[in-house]
């Protein structure tokens, strides 16, 4: 975080300890944090009588312990209880607190590796690319019993993930396990689109030649380019590739390319923000 943050309560002296995970916390803002980041993998056993009596007395924090105990006895839903409990703390904005009720929502009722799941995807679709490629390792490195059909999704979301950041050689790696598991056209095509833009040209063409069997799916996917290229180009068209088309063809370098500048410090800045994501 880059702001300070005003702790509430004390630092215990005796940590409280999430068994599922092994993890211990010293203080609500510890907690807090814990609950946010691991949203995933939260349901009702994280919290507990215990965990009430912690924050009185090692916290020093009755009023959060009370509300615990009422929420509690009232059975809420484990999203319920965490959302007051961030709202209590203060450290997080609104929103970063609704999407943690969200996560443990999505999360209810399914095993673990389905929870460590929706709580990747979500870095995933919320662009935090590289935390997402660690957790979907994770998930493939845990001892769970898993089925084939799951492993090939989480291969497929992790080359996903991969490509994002450019990493096209182990994009197609997890594309190419994506579909021996699992069979589906889409990890083909995403294989051979990584395969593509790892590979040059006559590379990428000698790859085919040596292997007859993707000649259809590559079709498919010349097919899929050549659209990406029309609806990009009529878009960019539009807007801004349209004022330096029109500055340069009008002869006026200066503004030409101070619309350049603009143009390429902003795709720079955008791929700053794929990879240097939390």
């Amino acid at each position: 975080m880059s702001r300070a943050i005003l702790c509430l309560g004390r630092y215990a002296k005796i940590p409280y300890t999430f068994e599922k995970t092994k993890t211990r916390v010293y203080c609500l803002e510890e907690l807090c944090y814990f609950l946010k980041e691991n949203a995933g993998l939260v349901d009702a056993s994280f919290f507990t009588r215990q965990l009430s009596d912690w924050l009185e007395e090692q916290c020093g924090l009755p009023e959060p312990a009370v509300r615990l105990r009422a929420l509690l006895k009232g059975k809420e839903k484990p999203d319920v209880i965490a959302e007051q409990l961030l709202e209590y703390a203060g450290c997080f904005s609104e929103k970063q607190i609704r999407e943690t009720g969200q996560l443990i929502r999505l999360s209810a009722d399914v095993s673990l590796p389905e929870k460590r799941r929706a709580r990747v995807d979500y870095f995933l679709e919320n662009g935090r690319y590289a935390m997402a490629i660690e957790e979907y390792r994770g998930i493939l490195n845990g001892e769970e019993v898993r089925i084939p059909s799951f492993d090939s999704g989480i291969y497929h979301d992790l080359g996903r993930a991969q490509a994002r950041l450019f990493l096209f050689e182990k994009a197609a790696a997890s594309f190419e396990t994506a579909y021996r598991l699992g069979g589906r056209q889409e990890s083909l095509l995403c294989f051979l689109a990584a395969k593509r833009l790892q590979l040059s040209e006559k590379e990428y063409l000698d790859f085919l030649t040596a292997h007859g069997e993707y000649y259809e799916a590559s079709l498919k996917l010349e097919e899929r380019v050549t659209a990406g290229k029309t609806s990009w180009t009529d878009v960019r068209n539009s807007s801004r590739i349209a004022s330096i088309r029109s500055a340069f063809f009008a002869g006026q370098e200066e503004q030409c390319a101070r619309l350049m500048r603009q143009e390429t410090g902003r795709l720079m800045e955008e791929y700053r923000d794929y990879v240097t994501q939390e």
